[in-house]
């Protein structure tokens, strides 16, 4: 068999974290260096980053286009210890295209989402609290049918996160959401600094004291700060009531002893998400040392993020600021594996005797086990290794505060405490000193439910939220522990309110027997589930879904009627308000069925867009020069067995657009690859099935555009340091921009970092955590870095992504193949044996039977040749999963992106002449491309059986119609099969920022 030679091509590339030293480091040789001041003199770190303020509401296209915030009217109603806010929301799209977009808002800690509606046309469409998996595969079918879905789903923590679509092009889209939280230490905030300017800003409050200040109005003008109140209570335990339903603020009087650090292991969360707070939250950390450094406690301090490293070991009194400026130089990236933290702390602690572990972190998990009973697990097996008491510091604006409380309260000798990181740092290490108790029981007398059940690691004035059911007419009393019971006077309050906070006490209870009881977790999601559809409350295991009509919701078996009705606030009342059951707008039409691949050629064939409608594209810059690529390294060869594919289906009968002509042969060298090269596609034409095109080729382009562009012109002049800085301060400009993230991986990739790559790549999971397509875009780039630097990483992504959207196709594909490159064949061949048995919407994923089918047969060769004693069991398990083992050399290109409702083409020209592409689906050479995946994601294969080559292949992406979602971002994946067991592999990730435009994917040989 010919050896091939696959010819590489760079993608996209840039860099992040601004890291500056900290303040006041002298050289040595002075009167008196930093580092040789007392602990009480050290300088205070320095605060670049922290003064750059994260909106706390944004609303973002797939692309990072920001769409700019007109108007935010919010209202609220305070009813100590509860509170209710309304916020209406009016967005404006500056693009001459319909965009998908990403709506994001932080809440307060505990915030329940009871309403989030969307303004169709004239009318407002409520959404409707849906199974999140449900939801999710509604969306999407209602978003290929171009009509106006929206989904809310709890992101990380107390984010909450929508994709709302259509944003029409120089529109607007109006959004009201409303929530309640609750109030334990009697103050309202509404999360207003970092917003930008803002045409209309409104805000009043109405609460029961009378104490809140007047309503802020601003126009054309950026708030400086939250809007606060804090209430005048007049009880030490605050309560309300209606009827039954009683909720009040208990704060505990208990007598706390000294418990002091005389041992430590400190984890520094630096994952992306901590970016924006960085410099924060070093500064505690080092008050919090300062503190430790009079009494000389031992003490370990290791960054965390998917790895783990040692930034000081030592005495506390001998850490300098030069040991806390590694982490600054560490920098926020990568994903959070807080359980992969806690498992360095316990080998840690092991070696160095620390008995207790303190984690700065939002707790915001994003790798490794994510799940608060997962955490809970890795933080009692500490116990082993001699630990007494984990603590953590909760940071950021988003926190999760549940997986935080289930690590400190894992059952070890002394319950730790979740401390505020933003509070006063004095604070935070006296607390740390204090012991806790736990097993405090909870009575609220007389009551037929009431919860929390009992409390654990409490220190004295800690308050608790209790909610009860107590029967009309008889006092509330509690007793908290061993103390006495404290009457309560609760005044009468608004039915809907309590109502809505009993329900969501009633899931945070289902949730917390959950995570002592895994076992019955299944049983108790679909409790969930239940108990939030029926109290119209969103949990982690539901979405708010918003559709067109009442036949829509319909269609999906949701009773809008059967559910609850939704809240509102009327002068300073929260009441309930029965829905109105109307036909929408006459102008508003239905939309056609998810079409066929017939009908969406038939619209394919009336050619592309003019080159003057919204979404079409200009020319850019001129292409820099690149000299040929290097080959791939080749990969040794092996042994096996397989049955030809089914048959083929019938080529599309249309015809072709003037490709580019196809680059000559390329000769391998040691030179670097050149950049992608994108050209524009000339105007279809009707013409004869069949008939050839002739045509000039079109003129090159630039393939990106904006600062993508500046970054990758500098690495294709070699110019990696140039590269560097502009990615870094593009990050640091926006920590969240996908684009920029890439980037970042590809100039550490140049500068052979594939430690730092994986890293950034890291930071898409990290920030992106809830979005299967981030996800997997991810794993696409870190299973690809040298020496399997990112391997393990992409694994655990692409499981996850599993997890979210077994409906994708892709996703158990690029785990299968993931898993084999690890060797794990059984658990490849199960990865894709459950892609395979997957039912698929109808019309989506055209050919992803036979893909899958033959993916089957390739994972089993592969598994023989490593496990040949296993061959019988392997095939007897091949057959019942529907596949025929691959026993015949074979190469295939695969070609997936990471871009829903869209159209990506895969383009193949061989040495021949030949050129294949959907509508000639068969190359004269042999080789054929299975389907056309017109309705984004893919997967598009083409594969060449057998030994036969007509060498060099030339491979083309075209990006036919990006749609609403956005740059096209995804990967070609070569796989070669020497028809015995013996797999090669090579990824080719791309970006393509230009419509009706071709990228380059380089050449095999």
């Amino acid at each position: 068999m010919r050896s091939l030679h696959f010819s590489r091509i760079p993608t996209v590339c840039v860099l992040a974290i601004a890291a500056s030293a900290f303040g006041g480091c002298a050289h040595q040789g002075g009167p008196r260096t930093a580092w040789q001041m007392p602990a009480e003199e050290w300088p205070a770190v320095a605060t670049t980053s922290a003064a750059i303020a994260t909106s706390p509401v944004s609303l973002t296209a797939s692309d990072g286009t920001g769409l700019r915030l007109v108007s935010l009217e919010a209202r609220a109603s305070v009813d100590d210890p509860l509170a209710f806010t309304e916020l209406a929301l009016t967005f404006e799209n500056p693009n001459d295209r319909v965009l998908e977009g990403t709506f994001r808002i932080t809440l307060p800690e505990k915030a329940s989402v009871s309403r989030f509606a969307m303004k169709i046309g004239d009318e407002w469409q409520e959404g409707e609290v849906v199974e999140l998996q449900a939801a999710r595969r509604a969306y999407e079918d209602f978003l290929h049918r171009k009509q106006d879905p929206a989904l809310l789903e709890q992101a990380a923590g107390n984010e909450f996160s929508a994709r709302v679509f259509p944003i029409p092009a120089r529109g607007k889209k109006e959004i009201i959401l409303s929530y309640a939280q609750e109030l334990p230490e009697g103050r309202y905030t509404l999360p207003l600094k970092g917003l930008p300017e803002v045409a209309s800003l409104k805000v009043s409050v109405a609460t029961t004291d009378k104490s809140a200040p007047a309503p802020l109005k601003l126009a054309h003008a950026a708030p400086s700060s939250d809007y606060s109140v804090q209430i005048t209570r007049a009880q030490s335990a605050p309560s309300i009531r209606a009827g039954s339903l009683v909720a009040a603020a208990v704060r505990s009087h208990l007598a706390t002893s000294a418990d002091p650090v005389h041992s430590a292991i400190v984890l520094v969360d630096t994952s992306a998400s901590r970016a924006l707070g960085f410099d924060g939250e070093l500064a505690t950390l080092q008050q919090v040392v300062r503190g430790w450094a009079t009494r000389h406690v031992p003490v370990t301090v290791a960054a965390f993020d998917q790895s783990v490293s040692v930034a000081f070991e030592g005495d506390a009194a001998s850490m300098r600021p030069a040991d806390l400026a590694k982490l600054h130089d560490h920098g926020a990236l990568g994903a959070s594996d807080l359980e992969g933290a806690l498992k360095f702390a316990g080998a840690r602690a092991a070696k160095t005797h620390a008995t207790r572990v303190v984690i700065v972190t939002d707790g915001v998990a994003t790798l490794g086990a994510t799940e608060p009973a997962k955490l809970k697990e890795a933080a009692a097996a500490l116990r082993s290794a001699g630990v007494e008491r984990v603590d953590a510091i909760a940071v950021g604006g988003i926190r999760d505060q549940a997986a935080l409380a289930q690590i400190v309260h894992a059952g070890l000798a002394h319950d730790g405490i979740v401390a505020d990181g933003s509070s006063d740092a004095a604070d935070v290490a006296r607390r740390l000193d204090l012991a806790t108790r736990s097993g405090l029981n909870v009575v609220v007398e007389g009551a037929t439910w009431s919860w929390p059940k009992k409390l654990d690691g409490v220190q004295e004035g800690d308050v608790t939220l209790v909610y009860a059911e107590v029967p009309e007419g008889k006092p509330v009393r509690v007793k908290v522990g061993d103390a006495g019971a404290v009457s309560l006077d609760p005044r009468p309050s608004d039915r809907p309110l309590i109502e809505r906070a009993v329900a969501q006490a009633r899931i945070a209870s289902l949730f917390e027997r959950k995570a002592n009881d895994p076992k019955s977790a299944r049983a108790l999601d679909r409790d969930i589930v239940a108990l939030s559809v029926k109290n119209r409350v969103l949990s982690p295991l539901t979405g708010m879904l918003v559709l067109e009509t009442e036949q829509d919701y319909a269609r999906f078996g949701i009773d809008r009627r059967a559910l609850a009705d939704i809240l509102v606030l009327r002068d300073g009342h929260v009441l309930r308000s029965q829905r109105a059951f109307h036909a929408f707008s006459p102008q508003i039409a239905q939309s056609p069925p998810v079409l066929d691949e017939r009908q969406n050629r038939e619209d394919r064939d009336q050619g592309p867009p003019p080159a003057d409608a919204p979404g079409a594209s200009a020319g850019g810059a001129p292409q820099p020069s690149s000299p040929s690529s290097a080959p791939m390294s080749p990969v040794a060869k092996s042994s096996a067995s397989a049955s030809a594919p089914p048959g083929a289906a019938a080529p599309d009968m249309r015809p072709a657009p003037a490709p580019p002509a196809p680059p000559p042969s390329q000769t391998s060298t040691s030179t670097p690859p050149p950049a992608p090269v994108i050209m524009a596609e000339s105007p279809r034409e009707s013409m004869p099935s069949g008939a050839p095109v002739a045509a000039e080729p079109p003129p090159r382009v630039h393939p990106y555009t904006g600062r993508f562009a500046t970054v990758m012109a500098m690495l294709a002049r070699g110019d990696v340091r140039g590269a560097m800085g502009r990615a870094k301060e593009w990050r640091h400009d926006d920590p969240a921009d996908v684009l920029a993230l890439l980037a970042l991986g590809e100039v550490y990739e140049k500068a052979e970092q594939p430690a730092e790559a994986a890293r950034a790549y890291g930071s898409i999971v990290d920030l992106f955590a809830n979005r299967a397509d981030l996800r997997r875009l991810a794993g696409e780039r870190l299973e690809r870095l040298a020496n399997g630097a990112g391997l393990d990483v992409a694994i655990d992504t692409f499981t996850k992504a599993v997890e979210m959207r077994p409906d994708h196709p892709s996703s158990h594909r690029l785990l299968a193949y993931a898993l084999v490159k690890r060797g794990a064949y059984a658990r490849a061949f199960e990865a894709v044996k459950k892609g395979a048995m997957q039912e698929y919407p109808s019309g989506r994923f055209l050919g992803v039977d036979r893909i899958l089918r033959e993916d089957l047969g390739l994972v089993a060769a592969a598994w023989i040749k490593a496990e040949p004693a296993k061959k019988g069991e392997i095939l007897s398990k091949l057959r019942a999963a529907g596949g025929t083992l691959e026993d015949a050399p074979s190469l295939r290109f695969v070609l997936n992106w990471e871009t829903d409702a869209n159209d990506v083409d895969f383009h193949i020209h061989d040495g021949e002449g030949g050129h294949a592409f959907y509508g000639a689906k068969q190359l004269p050479s042999g080789g054929e491309l299975y389907a056309d995946v017109t309705t984004g994601y893919g997967p598009e294969c083409f594969a060449i059986r057998g030994k036969k080559r007509a060498t060099p292949y030339t491979l083309e992406a075209h990006y036919y119609s990006r749609g609403p979602m956005g740059y096209g971002m995804g990967k070609l994946e070569i796989v070669e099969h020497d028809g015995h067991g013996g797999l090669r592999f090579e990824e080719r990730p791309f970006v393509v920022m230009v419509d009706q435009a071709f990228v380059d994917l380089g050449v095999v040989e």
